[in-house]
């Protein structure tokens, strides 16, 4: 992860993330299978300033084309990159048009109105109401057409072996949508400095963390039961410790948002998936304390031989971090990670 920070316990493990880069490129055209798409709109058509408004009703955008199964109606540059999950495909082939039929309006939304990019999260059904997933995703827009389109959807803790509540992301998101109005707000070169460092093998940056700092995992606030389920009962809070995982290549800074104190940064994990209690966890490879004291636990409870347990495997976590930071202390920490396999990179690298 992106200069910066992770909370790992010997009973539980918890990850920071972030990377950018560039990358694959998907050319738009009709689709052979929606007939009558559009071609996707040329860049020269559109201009305009880019301001927290026009940012958020794109987002609307987005989400509104996604329950319509429709995405010819977005307005997308003549040469785009996008990704779904990790892997690139153009946004008429994602799943996310074919399945989502209930979204939005996003629980999180940070815009960095400098760059034109936002990043924005919520739960999403697919089909059932009674199951809902979490949806989260930054765009990337130039005159007021899509450039960048890198979308995740997490649909239970084995997809990025953390803690996981579509259900309880939009309280705990709203919190940190109202800040308090007597803040202070930080300068944009502070974010830049706390997203360079979270993933950073080195930095200067000192961070200081708020007594309540809000410490979620895919929309749940962090509860660790341990593998044996006698662990805490207590929501976690968050820690800026210095072992930490670590990428040189971290995609610093991809978003921004100096009003309400986001900054988004995207790292490439590698790790381990091991067997914890009935379920599994991630653990980063630089948490080498973390990993062996989890590999004790698995050779015992494989000795005794009273459950299954998943044999310790190799994974790669693709992460979007976000930090929320004012009054010159960190405020929330929100670790979202998508597992991949191992010796993977990212597509935008």
């Amino acid at each position: 992860m992106s200069a910066g920070s992770f909370v790992l316990e010997i009973t539980r493990v918890a990850i920071l993330a972030v990377s950018l880069s560039v990358a694959v490129f998907a050319t738009g055209g009709a689709s052979r299978y929606l007939a009558g798409a559009p071609t996707l709109i040329d860049r020269g058509m559109s201009t305009g300033e880019c301001t927290r408004e026009s940012m958020t009703g794109m987002v609307t955008r987005i989400l509104d084309s996604m329950v319509a199964h429709n995405p010819y109606t977005l307005p997308m540059a003549t040469s785009y990159v996008a990704t779904e999950n990790s892997h690139a495909a153009a946004v008429g082939m994602m799943t996310s048009w074919r399945t989502i039929t209930k979204a939005g309006p996003p629980s999180l939304l940070a815009i960095d109105t400098t760059n034109c990019t936002a990043y924005f999260a919520l739960d999403i059904s697919e089909g059932n109401d009674a199951v809902q997933n979490v949806l989260r995703a930054r765009i990337a827009v130039v005159d007021q057409l899509i450039t960048e389109m890198e979308i995740f959807i997490n649909r239970n803790r084995g997809d990025h072996g953390f803690s996981f509540s579509a259900e309880e992301l939009p309280a705990n998101y709203a919190v940190l949508m109202s800040p308090p109005a007597n803040r202070t707000n930080p300068s944009r070169e502070t974010l830049w400095e706390l997203s360079q460092s979270l993933f950073a093998v080195s930095s200067s940056f000192e961070v200081n963390v708020a007594d309540d700092c809000q410490f979620t995992e895919l929309g749940w606030r962090v509860i660790d039961p341990g593998p044996d389920g006698n662990g805490s009962t207590t929501p976690l809070g968050c820690s800026w410790p210095s072992s930490h995982p670590t990428d040189v290549n971290a995609r610093v800074a991809l978003v921004i948002d100096e009003e309400l104190g986001f900054v988004v940064t995207s790292g490439i994990v590698p790790g381990k998936v091991f067997g914890y209690g009935n379920v599994s966890a991630f653990i980063p490879n630089t948490m080498t304390d973390a990993q062996e004291a989890q590999q004790v636990w698995w050779n015992a409870k494989e000795a005794e031989g009273t459950m299954p347990l998943l044999y310790p495997t190799g994974s790669t976590g693709d992460t979007l971090e976000v930090l929320q930071y004012y009054n010159d202390e960190l405020q929330a920490m929100q670790i979202n990670v998508y597992l991949n396999g191992p010796n993977m990179t990212s597509a935008w690298l």
